[in-house]
This record gives C-alpha cells, structure tokens and sequence, in this order.
C-alpha cells in the first residue's frame, strides 16, 4: 500500500515538472498587420524574430485609427519586457517610427501573455495584383493562386508525379508592393518580381504580367513562375 502511494506521489511531481517545462518554454508569438510596408522591409523584421526564437503570423487585421504608426498590442501579464525592448530597438534600427505600446486585457486586439500584436502602418501606397495567376510551364505541376482583396492567398496545386488527378488546396497571405509580390503558406515564403511581357496566344501576341520567383522554397509549388494574360 505504501509502495503505491509513494509511486503516486512520484507520478505526480514527475506530471508537474513536466508541465512547468513546457510553461517555461512556451514559443512566443508575434501577430504581424502590415499596411503600407515594403515587403523586403517586412521580410527583414520577421527574420530577425525568427532568429529569435519567436513564432511570426502575418495577419490582414485592421489596424485601429488610434494606433500610432508602430504600435505594440500585449497582455497586461505580459512578462518577457527583455523581449519587447529588444524587439523596440530593432523596430528603431529597421527605420520604423518610435513603437507605442498598448495592454488589453479583452476585445478584438486582445493577446495571451505569450503572444503579442504588432502593427505598422507604412507610407508606401497599397498595390493590388491581379485577383488570380496561373503556374507557366511549371515542373511541378499545375498551380492556380487567388488573391483576395483582403490579403488572403488559396493556391491549388495538382501535382505530375501521382496517377491520381488530386487537387490540393492551400492557405496563407500576400503582400504587394507594385512591384514584388510576397506570397506566405504556412510556414513557407516566396518572392515574385513582376515583369510586364508580351505573350504569343491564338490571338497573337497579347500583354502579359509575369512573376518570377527569387528564391527555392522546400514548398515547391511557389518555386513556379505565374502569369496572368491579358484579353485571353
């Protein structure tokens, strides 16, 4: 009987010490809305919170009238300040506005105590893509990206190398600046410089957009070129 009771006890301190490890070595993680921001400036920031062990997320949430122009959302126990003055500082050395900082304990910008919202409201003009792109002659298969109007990618790939004719359906986010798109599904990222082309078709020749990836993603359907052909 004693045996037992003193295996319990064991169990139990075993559970405990398990449970405030984890707690210990929960992942922070950083929401970010984005209005207005070069992509490569983005692209810059989440790397450098990526590096830091924090989990990053763009989002499309509006960013409040009476947020400043680089605004910190948080958790009133939000207890990691080392990190928040780290991520201020670099805030500061990237160019972006003095961060203000805001704790909410409820409500649509509400955080849990390891997660935080960080919002940017850039000068850069809001570009919008074409609302869809097709893969060009993509090795990896047939790929098909929507582009909403709210920021959200769907990206449907049908992969070659399998006989049977399945239609993967993906989520994520895009970013445009007139120039470069940034397409984000899940944990993968790629970058699109646009070209303006001139495309043969059964018409003739007829404009065209063309966006070419710059780099290789282990997600290979974003590794495709994707077009759009105007009149077709």
């Amino acid at each position: 009987m004693y045996i037992n009771f003193f295996r319990l006890v064991k169990l139990v301190i075993i559970s405990l010490a398990s449970v405030l490890l984890l707690l210990g070595c929960a992942q922070q993680h950083a929401f970010i809305s984005a209005n207005g921001v070069k992509p490569a400036k983005l692209n810059a920031l989440s790397q450098q919170l990526e590096a830091q062990g924090w989990q990053v997320t763009l989002t499309q949430l509006e960013i409040p009238a009476e947020f400043s122009d680089t605004s910190i959302a948080m958790n009133p126990a939000q207890q990691n300040q080392d990190a928040i003055k780290l991520l201020i500082t670099q805030l500061q050395q990237l160019g972006f506005n003095q961060p203000q900082t805001y704790k909410f304990a409820e409500r649509k910008h509400f955080y849990s105590i390891d997660n935080i919202g960080l919002y940017i409201r850039g000068s850069q003009s809001t570009a919008m893509p074409p609302s869809w792109l097709r893969s060009d002659n993509c090795t990896a298969g047939d790929t098909l990206v929507a582009l909403s109007s709210g920021g959200n990618a769907t990206l449907e790939h049908e992969a070659l190398d399998t006989e049977l004719e399945q239609l993967d359906s993906y989520k994520g986010q895009w970013l445009f600046d007139g120039q470069t798109l940034t397409i984000h599904i899940m944990e993968h990222q790629q970058d699109y410089i646009r070209k303006e082309i001139m495309r043969k078709t059964w018409r003739g020749n007829s404009p065209a957009q063309l966006f070419t990836p710059q780099r290789i993603s282990q997600f290979t359907p974003l590794n495709c070129s994707f077009i759009i052909i105007e009149m077709e």
